[in-house]
């Protein structure tokens, strides 16, 4: 067993947004990036570390630290991409860093997503990442004779649904507001923008309760449907539906009800379509 270990905890969506070079745009989407480095011996260990960033990611400082062992934060440095190194991704390392024994130290900083790959060392330069591509992040730790890696990985977005709901868990008969936002990256407008919520049988849809009536509301196999046509947005808006919804009484303590949403749009740069989809689980209380 490896007592020394990496791991990186990278957002699972990105909207793109990480600016223009040599400018003082500020990025519509910033995202945080955590490092942790684990030492579960007790004993004190030397070790380095090494973590390579997806193409297309950009750091963009505010470098924090968390953790008993503060002085190795001076002992790490930030490569981006540079001619002069050949490196198309952004790189952060550090040489022969104290991990305390027993510890956790995480290391935390601002990153974002370009629209374009890099080439050449030139950010923002290559070609367009599509919407939902991967984006992959790597870490090694050396400790003594042992070397522990690990992966992760982001999926770049063009647009974005995401769900919020006044609570998690909900008596029957009680009700409850969901509220969904339609957001677009910073580079891309997108048109024809729908958005379908489905209901399951036990949810019933409270009728004049939306800032935006849907356009159609039907029943299909037990579940209300309900569809919206949101029209158009600019780069980096987002757009917000509210509804109500009602617990049915013929419910169970402790079940699990799901609000399934998707929606599409086409991006008006390329003319692609770009999906996405997201589900709230609302759970009966005891």
């Amino acid at each position: 067993m490896k007592e020394c270990t990496i791991s990186i905890n990278a957002p699972g969506k990105m909207l793109k947004g990480a600016g223009v070079p040599n400018t003082s745009f500020i990025p519509a989407y910033i995202y945080k990036l955590e490092i942790p480095l684990k030492n579960t011996s007790s004993n004190i260990k030397l070790c380095s570390f090494s973590s390579t960033l997806g193409n297309g990611i950009r750091y963009l400082n505010n470098m924090e630290h968390s953790g008993p062992d503060i002085k190795l934060l001076n002992s790490i440095n930030v490569v981006t991409p540079t001619p002069e190194i050949g490196n198309n991704n952004v790189i952060i390392f550090a040489n022969n860093i104290i991990l305390s024994a027993n510890s956790t130290n995480t290391i935390t900083f601002d990153i974002a997503l370009c629209d374009k790959l890099t080439i050449g060392s030139a950010e923002n330069t290559g070609v367009k990442i599509p919407h939902k591509s991967k984006i992959y992040f790597y870490g090694h730790l050396i400790c003594e004779d042992f070397v522990d890696s690990c992966s992760t990985i982001s999926r770049a977005l063009n647009y974005e649904l995401k769900v919020k709901c006044d609570n998690k868990t909900i008596k029957k008969g009680e009700t409850t507001k969901f509220y969904v936002y339609c957001n677009t990256g910073q580079y891309d407008m997108a048109r024809s923008v729908y958005v379908r919520s489905i209901l399951e049988p036990e949810l019933e849809f409270v009728g004049d309760s939306c800032n935006l009536q849907p356009r159609n509301v039907y029943n299909f196999n037990g579940n209300t449907i309900l569809k919206w046509d949101v029209g158009s947005l600019q780069p980096s808006e987002s757009k917000r539906i509210g509804y109500m919804v009602k617990i049915k009484n013929d419910v169970n303590p402790g079940q699990i009800l799901k609000n399934k949403l998707n929606s599409n749009c086409i991006n008006n740069s390329e003319y692609t379509q770009c999906p996405s989809s997201i589900e709230y689980d609302l759970i009966v209380a005891k």
